[in-house]
C-alpha cells in the first residue's frame, strides 16, 4: 500500500481521496455521503488486501459498512460479487 493506513482510518476521506492514498486495494467506510448510488465521502473504517477480503466480508457482514475496491475498471463490480457470492456459500 502507497500509505500507512493508520494515519486514515477514522478519518472522512473523499473517494477520489481515497483512490490517490489506496490504489488497487479494498476499503471500508461507514457514515458514508452517497450521491444516487456513488459514495461521495465517508469515514474510513480498513484498508483491506486482496487476500483478506472474502473473509473480513464475511466477519463484518452485518455491518452497515460500504466496501469496494479502489480500482475502477470494466469487471470490478463483477469480481466484487462473485467473492461475496462465494464467501457465503
Amino acid at each position: 500500500m502507497a500509505f500507512d493506513k493508520n494515519q486514515y482510518i477514522g478519518k472522512r476521506l473523499t473517494w477520489d481521496e481515497t483512490v490517490d492514498i489506496f490504489p488497487d486495494s479494498w476499503v471500508a467506510f461507514k457514515d458514508c455521503r452517497m450521491s444516487g448510488i456513488d459514495m461521495e465521502d465517508g469515514i474510513l473504517v480498513d484498508v483491506i488486501a486482496d487476500k483478506d477480503i472474502a473473509l473480513y466480508m464475511k466477519q463484518h457482514f452485518n455491518e452497515d459498512m460500504y466496501i469496494d475496491r479502489t480500482t475502477e475498471n470494466c469487471v470490478a463490480g463483477y469480481i466484487h460479487g462473485e467473492i461475496k457470492e462465494k464467501a457465503f456459500q
